[in-house]
């Protein structure tokens, strides 16, 4: 530990004591060198539901990259070209991505993605290793994205790893591997496949996965920066041209996003007038509130927009609280879907069409990035389509804002409703999609004592609906119902040589439910992930110098006939408790 460090560390101790003292205080535990580390849980984990990974051996399994980040920053993707291993070869019944990762010692957290030929398939962030030597490992179902490998091991394509790291101030290097498991038969699971992204989706309609997927993303995805694109403010559309096949029959647009610098917190910005700003100087780039929306355009149409889930990152809030236990979602980052289907007749012309992506009331910066999974008619050249019905008014929003210098308090409520609906004449019919989506979103921020207590309440509920018609007959429906409730109370006091000691607590859940209709066979699964935090830690300069907390994980998934719980209790860097159920005998509702 560098002296100036030993002698924060000694003065906070005497805060500590006085505010927090108690036999159910968090364990405390610095990451500095230079002080004795207890015996740390290497291994993090992601305390959800596992893949639904088939009990027998793949058919073959291939290490598609392998690559050590050490000073990566600047420096374009990591890349491999892909051989296919001949006695494997397509179709395949199931397709699943490992990523596993170890950290040569201490580092901050970082956002990695992995593309197959362009096509984003995995966006995921690492943990803050407390020690040297953690590892973790990240698998994921991605049959959903067969058409991009089948094209990677036909064409001997590239498999791409995108981790900005840097050493300058820490000395941890990321080593990683990529392993692709390919299964061909007959598949037995442990838990039904329609469970198979560990969340419910609104991809559960698409029983098989596309025929072509088209990468929406940056240009210069090889060189640059990366495939994905930087969103620097709100009026900013990363734009791609995108010729599609005249013989689709349905596309949905896949987003990948993930949100840094001044948005990494954008769900606690508060809200501030410009006369306060000016009166009390409290101008700040993270005065706008606590709203984003990521959207997506076609010619410069609004074609609809997902309110982004809060995953938060392991570095954020006490990053003790994420050793060695993952935020809902850090490890697997949601994708968001949207159905492009009724505004195929905007693009059956043969012609490229511009595909924008953007983000309602962002500041700097976001990293956007889209799959465009297309579906063809093999039975004919062209289909034809046409626009029935488009009602997108923005969003109703309601801004309140009461600031007396640094106390006061904001809130933000956004109600919004979406209805298109459009017809495809194929060899299937004459066939209509209606696509709803409607979003519920209110954010409250609370400051007192002079800015040193802060609370923070978001509730981010979404519910979408896409049906399949024939005529007035339902051939299938979705339903998709999502509540992310979001609450954080953290109190600060300033310690020697600008270091602060913060308290914190937070509790976070994730529930959904989706509702699957096909004729008369009607289908439901749930799920509820729920993490409840304590800790403090001592930051200096942005750095966690000490510190400790305890987080609680509860997991649970339904369905018709399965039923899988999960409590992960971990406290000062170990897990205390990890059990698993297949009952849900005398078991609440989280």
């Amino acid at each position: 530990m560098h002296p100036k460090h030993w002698s924060i560390f000694f003065a906070v101790l005497a805060i500590y004591s006085a505010t927090s003292a108690s036999a159910s205080s968090p364990d405390i535990f610095p990451i500095r060198r230079g002080l004795t580390l207890p015996n740390l849980t290497l291994e993090h984990i992601d305390p959800t539901l596992p893949p639904v990974l088939p009990t027998q051996t793949p058919k073959c399994s291939v290490i598609a990259l392998q690559q050590d980040f050490a000073d990566t920053v600047g420096a374009p993707p990591a890349s491999a070209n892909y051989t296919q291993p001949p006695d494997c070869p397509a179709p395949w019944t199931r397709v699943v991505l490992e990523l596993s990762v170890s950290a040569s010692d201490l580092q901050k957290d970082r956002i990695a993605a992995v593309w197959v030929d362009g096509v984003e398939v995995l966006r995921t962030t690492t943990p803050l290793p407390m020690a040297p030597g953690a590892f973790w490992k990240v698998t994921k179902d991605i049959t959903r994205y067969t058409a991009a490998i089948r094209r990677l091991s036909e064409n001997n394509g590239t498999v791409s790893m995108m981790l900005e790291n840097s050493n300058t101030v820490l000395p941890g290097v990321y080593s990683a591997n990529v392993t692709l498991h390919f299964y061909r038969g007959a598949i037995a699971t442990a838990v039904k496949p329609s469970a198979a992204t560990g969340h419910a989706t609104i991809q559960e309609l698409y029983k098989e996965p596309a025929d072509l997927i088209i990468p929406v993303t940056s240009n210069n995805g090889f060189y640059g920066s990366g495939f994905w694109s930087r969103i620097e403010s709100d009026s900013q559309i990363a734009t791609s041209l995108i010729r599609i096949p005249q013989n689709t029959y349905r596309a949905v647009l896949e987003i990948f996003v993930s949100y840094h610098a001044d948005d990494e917190f954008w769900f606690g910005n508060p809200l501030r007038s410009s006369y306060l700003e000016g009166a009390a100087n409290l101008s700040t780039p993270r005065s706008n509130g606590g709203f984003r929306q990521v959207y997506a355009t076609i010619d410069d149409k609004f074609v609809g927009g997902h309110i982004p889930f809060m995953v938060l990152y392991p570095g954020s809030i006490n990053p003790y609280f994420w050793s060695p236990v993952a935020a809902i979602g850090a490890f697997n980052m949601p994708s968001y879907d949207l159905d492009m289907t009724p505004f195929l007749g905007m693009l059956l012309d043969g012609q490229p069409h511009k595909f924008g992506l953007g983000v309602h009331d962002s500041q700097r910066y976001w990293l956007v990035g889209a799959n465009l999974h297309i579906w063809v008619d093999r039975w004919s050249d062209a289909t034809q389509a046409g626009l029935i019905n488009y009602n997108a008014p923005p969003p109703k929003m309601n801004r309140n804002a009461e600031w007396r210098n640094q106390d006061g308090q904001s809130e933000i409520d956004a109600e919004g409703l979406v209805r298109f609906i459009g017809w495809v004449s194929s060899s299937k019919g004459n066939l209509t999609t209606v696509v709803q989506q409607k979003i519920k979103f209110k954010s409250q921020i609370e400051v007192q004592n002079r800015g040193a207590v802060k609370q923070i309440e978001v509730n981010n509920k979404h519910r979408m609906m896409v049906a399949l018609m024939k005529g007035n007959q339902a051939l299938s429906r979705v339903q998709l119902m999502m509540d992310a409730p979001m609450q954080i109370q953290t109190s600060t006091v300033n310690a020697v040589s600008g270091a602060v000691f913060q308290k914190t607590r937070l509790y976070h859940q994730l529930v959904e439910m989706v509702n699957l209709s096909e004729g008369q066979a009607v289908s439901i699964a749930t799920l509820t992930d729920r993490q409840d935090a304590e800790g403090s830690a001592l930051m200096h300069d942005g750095v966690p110098v000490w510190g400790g907390g305890a987080t609680r994980s509860a997991y649970r998934f339904k369905d018709d006939s399965t039923c899988y719980l999960r409590t992960v209790n971990t406290a000062g860097g170990i897990v205390r408790l990890d059990t698993t159920t297949a009952s849900c005998v005398s078991v609440a509702d989280q």
